[in-house]
């Protein structure tokens, strides 16, 4: 039996919890557009209103008689509130969309963190993408078998897949965490300052070079006619010089597990016309998201001078005031409203001093 075929009716209730589902109902309908918070604070409502009625399946069947849900809906809904509450504040701030936080609230812990990581460094995934990152090994699967024991080839294509998604996930994390210390290391050069290696290295080595392993281990195993010898995967992986981007990701991975081989004076220039734009296309960020990391850069690495810019940037964008009157002779006209001037008149002691002095 669905919920939809599950039959409420609010005046079964007593006055006070008929009053408080009234309400409720007010609340839900006044709530604006579907945001993060939203989405959390009608969780809460709708959790509230099953607490009055008393069974989850009598709530969803009123929202949807009432208030136009989804049995579906209803339970994402309510799945956010009870499973997300204690990340409702983070949720907000990296403003995850409300399809995602479905996804989230019915994931495990450990695919949560990897989304949600994803969100810290500037991204916006798809749902897509969230939910292929959310997807468990076994959820088709009714066996016990640990997914690396299944039998049959179709067992071993899922290993692959399962594994393949592991290693696309935390190839992303680790090229977040590159990009992002780049633009900071870069953006003093923005200001007229010096982009100092050594801090670079030390902050993106190992991170470049698990990244650099891991990208090898991953082309290696894909076909690529012109590079058969390659094809064992990384026994024998050299690299490669004619498969596109990812060809030139592995390359320039090797530079920055390196970077103390770039020389300072050319290390801006390849920072900003090689680093960055490789690093972008592979994560698929968008002009706007690398603004965005610019920015953070900026507030940590000169937090005074953000904060000035943003204020004239602010002030930039406010309306003119309105332009006062220019300073001139007055008008007839506003000589016929002036108000005429107070007469100075000598106090009295003044008087008889000026008359003895006569």
């Amino acid at each position: 039996m669905t919920n939809e075929n599950v039959q409420f009716d609010v005046e079964m209730l007593d006055g006070d919890a008929k009053a408080r589902i009234e309400a409720i109902s007010k609340n839900i309908l006044g709530l604006g557009k579907k945001d993060t918070e939203a989405t959390f604070e009608l969780g809460a409502l709708i959790d509230e209103a099953s607490t009055v009625i008393g069974d989850d399946r009598l709530c969803d069947s009123w929202l949807v008689a009432h208030l136009g849900f989804t049995g579906r809906h209803a339970r994402n809904i309510r799945a956010v509130h009870r499973n997300l509450a204690g990340l409702k504040a983070k949720c907000i701030r990296l403003a995850v969309s409300p399809t995602n936080l479905y996804k989230l609230a019915h994931a495990e812990p450990d695919g949560i963190e990897a989304v949600l990581r994803i969100y810290e460094s500037g991204q916006r995934p798809q749902v897509r993408e969230v939910s292929a990152i959310l997807k468990g090994p076994g959820d088709t699967d009714d066996t016990d078998l640990p997914i690396e024991d299944r039998p049959t080839l179709t067992g071993l294509a899922k290993y692959g897949a399962q594994e393949q998604r592991s290693r696309i996930t935390r190839m992303r994390e680790l090229l977040s965490y590159i990009i992002a210390h780049i633009i900071e290391a870069y953006e003093p050069e923005l200001r007229g300052r010096a982009v100092v290696k050594s801090h670079l290295r030390e902050k993106i080595r190992l991170q470049s070079e698990e990244a650099h392993d891991l990208l090898r281990i991953m082309i290696g195993l894909l076909r690529r006619d012109d590079h058969w010898a390659s094809a064992i995967g990384h026994l024998g992986l050299v690299d490669p010089e004619n498969d596109g981007g990812c060809a030139r990701l592995l390359k320039l991975l090797n530079q920055l597990q390196y970077i103390e081989n770039v020389s300072s004076k050319t290390l801006p220039a390849f920072l900003k016309d090689s680093a960055i734009p490789q690093l972008q296309w592979s994560l698929g960020l968008k002009d706007k998201e690398i603004a965005a990391l610019f920015e953070k850069a900026a507030e940590k690495n000169a937090p005074k001078t953000a904060k000035k810019a943003a204020k004239k940037a602010q002030a930039k964008n406010e309306p003119e005031r309105a332009e006062t009157p220019s300073e001139g002779p007055p008008s007839l006209e506003d000589k016929k409203t002036e108000k005429p001037k107070h007469k100075f008149e000598r106090p009295d002691f003044l008087n008889k001093a000026a008359e003895k002095a006569a």
